[in-house]
Order: structure tokens, then sequence, then C-alpha cells
């Protein structure tokens, strides 16, 4: 009994310990920068606003990731729906050509406007706009577009 009331203590210690250590800053490394892109998923309307290429291929949803810092050219893809209707779906792609510098954290943001979304890169930490505004007209998805997002990823530089 003493020696389950001890492991119980001990259990119950490391989970306390464990959780105050959070939230964990993400260190960025040497001559790198952090790029996180945007998502709301709350409620009726999904909004998601992420980096469409890594490794020069296409993806879909990635977590936070480290590049070299530098002039990059930077393929994105804006996909916003509503969860009450089916086929709700639209979708942007647009393309950035940015310097982004070492040691900061960079997101993707925008805002949207009847069928039009602004979509802009910014600093985390000040909120300061690093790129340029591209608004582009939000789309219904093409129904085989593999082979044109591959070549849009080729073509960047992540």
């Amino acid at each position: 009994m003493k020696n389950l009331n001890l492991v119980l203590v001990s259990a119950l210690s490391m989970v306390a310990l464990g959780c105050s250590v959070l939230p964990i800053k993400a260190q960025v490394e040497e001559n790198h920068f952090r790029f996180e892109n945007f998502k709301r998923d709350k409620g009726l309307d999904l909004e998601y606003v992420h980096l469409m290429c890594y490794h020069k291929r296409p993806v879909s949803w990635t977590e936070p990731k480290q590049y070299e810092a530098g002039e990059h050219n930077l393929w994105v893809r804006a996909d916003v729906s509503n969860r009450s209707f089916d086929d709700s779906t639209k979708e942007a792609i647009v393309n950035f050509k940015v310097n982004l510098e070492s040691d900061k954290s960079y997101m993707l943001n925008r805002k949207i406007t009847d069928d039009k979304i602004a979509i802009w890169i910014q600093e985390v930490d000040t909120g300061l706009v690093v790129s340029e505004i591209l608004t582009p007209e939000l789309k219904k998805p093409l129904l085989v577009d593999y082979s044109l997002r591959r070549e849009q990823c080729e073509s960047g530089t992540v």
C-alpha cells in the first residue's frame, strides 16, 4: 500500500511539473525563419490559408516549419467552406516573392470580402506586414489540378 501511494504521488507530481513548462516558445534555428499557416475552423465557416508546397511538391496542411532566410518564391493556397453546405468549398492560389529575415517568425493572414480574399504575410510578434497584399477571387477548385500545382511548386523555393 505504501508503494502504491508513492507511485501515485510520483505520477501526479510528474504530470503537474510537465504542464507547468507549457507553452514552449519555438526556437528559431540560426539563419532560418519560422513560418506558420492560418487556420480558423471554429463554428460553421472553415478557413485555411497555407503554404501549398513542401520540398517543391504540393501538400495539404502542415504544421509550422523553419526555412533558410532570404529571398523566397512562395505558393499559397486558401480554402474556405461552410460546414452547413455540401460543395461549398472555394479556393484561391497566390504567389509571393518576398525576402524573409532570419530569427523571425512569420504567418499567413487573410481577410474575406464577398468572393475575394486578401492574403498577406506578417511577422507573428509585431503584426508587421512583410509582403504585398494579394486579393484573388475565391473560385470552385479544379477537378484535376495536381500537374498544375506540381509545376507551380517546382518553380517555388520551398
